[in-house]
């Protein structure tokens, strides 16, 4: 490439097909694609972005290329002085579509001097060096475990479960249900959980413990949500650590538009649910459980973060014409469109990329290029990658539509 044409570029990205992604008729990926799904495979993740290991591409002169090669020749045009300078060169953030059927890994991630001493330790396991902060939005709906539970949430739960107590100890657990150590009572809950970790080793001891609650709760007539994740996610990992993480996590339950953000050291697992999800330019997770990934359970209980709260929650308004959502990442802001025919908005790039994903309905893109006006048409489950070097461009609903932006703040 000798040039870079100052256009809007149609993104042509890879999928991720991990096994606990949606199949067949529930797949969702394909389906918000409008492709057919192969039989039996899993559809777990959609990448928009410039990440290496599976970077969308853009067309030039009738070639694919990868976007990240683009990235790389053109940094200026791409993304921009600013956003050069301040990311190193490299494009800032990877957008995903995720279709969760069963449990993702229970799983934190790294800040940016932990993932580049991971890095440096382990680049085998964890060859990316960056952080990955992350916010996700329901398109539907998420199940997931986001965070430790407030201090009373999780007492009330050990009270339950004498089959943890006999795992952990009483030298731990007793403290922790008294009422004369509520000063230390963060503290010992911490033990608690570091305790439960690194005895996921002791595969009997484990087995006996999870397997006697198993079967508590089976006999129970009325369970808890987190009882029945439980049980359910039991059937496919059996004795695995990560399920005891349903009594100290929060469980939660997204409604379309509803987010979350997990900022480093938030444990969390998304068990079930479609999501459009932003993070920083990174594929970096530490896990734990509920997988069958490498796991690194001192990695874990290293950069954790005890916070004992519940989760936040940020809603959008159902007929609000613009949601934002904010974070504290400096990588990236995502913003929810819903326009009806005939809408239109101008917008300036402020020499800074921005991205956009089609959810519903359709849109014409118009921009000048040398005086010429010039406009492509876009339909739900395209991508569209705005160079910072498109100074403005014009968004035209041309039916109801809805589509996320995501731009460098």
């Amino acid at each position: 490439m000798k040039s870079f044409p100052c256009q809007p570029y149609k993104l042509y990205n890879s999928i991720k097909n991990y096994e606990w992604g949606t199949k067949n008729g529930q797949a969702f990926i394909p389906k918000f694609l409008g492709t057919q799904p192969e039989p039996n495979v899993p559809y777990a993740e959609l990448w928009i972005g410039a990440h290496p290991n599976a970077s969308s591409e853009i067309e030039i002169a009738g070639e694919r290329i990868p976007m990240h090669r683009v990235v790389e020749q053109f940094p200026d045009e791409t993304l921009g002085s600013y956003v050069r300078e301040k990311f190193n060169g490299t494009f800032p953030f990877l957008l995903k579509v995720l279709s969760a059927e069963h449990a993702l890994s229970i799983q934190t991630h790294p800040n940016k001097t932990q993932a580049q001493r991971l890095h440096q330790q382990d680049p085998q396991n964890y060859p990316d060096d960056n952080h990955k902060p992350e916010i996700a939005i329901a398109i539907d709906s998420l199940d997931a475990l986001v965070g430790f539970q407030p201090l009373a949430s999780i007492r009330n739960n050990l009270k339950t479960l004498p089959e943890l107590t006999e795992f952990i100890g009483n030298k731990l657990i007793d403290p922790f249900l008294s009422d004369q150590h509520r000063t230390d009572e963060a503290m010992l809950a911490q033990k608690i959980y570091e305790t439960m970790m690194h005895r996921a080793d002791e595969k009997e001891r484990l087995s006996i413990c999870i397997e006697g609650i198993r079967q508590r709760l089976d006999q129970k007539g009325q369970r808890s949500p987190e009882e029945e994740q439980f049980l359910e996610q039991y059937k496919l990992f059996g004795a695995d650590v990560g399920l005891l993480s349903f009594f100290f996590f929060n469980l939660i339950h997204l409604k379309t538009g509803e987010a979350i953000f997990t900022d480093a050291g938030i444990p969390h697992a998304y068990i079930k649910g479609n999501i459009c999800e932003c993070m920083a330019n990174s594929d970096n997770v530490v896990r734990a459980g509920l997988t069958n990934k490498f796991k690194d359970v001192p990695a874990l209980l290293d950069i954790l973060r005890y916070d004992f709260a519940e989760c936040p929650v940020m809603k959008s308004q159902p007929d609000a014409s613009e949601t934002i959502y904010p974070t504290s990442a400096q990588e990236f802001e995502v913003r929810l469109y819903k326009k009806t025919s005939g809408c239109f908005e101008e917008q300036l790039s402020n020499q800074r990329p921005s991205v956009l994903l089609l959810t519903k309905g359709s849109l014409k893109l118009q921009w000048s290029s040398d005086g010429t006006s010039n406009a492509s048409k876009y339909s739900a489950g395209e991508s569209i990658f705005l160079p910072a070097s498109l100074p403005k461009f014009r968004i035209l609903a041309q039916t109801d539509v809805e589509y996320f932006s995501v731009v460098v703040p």
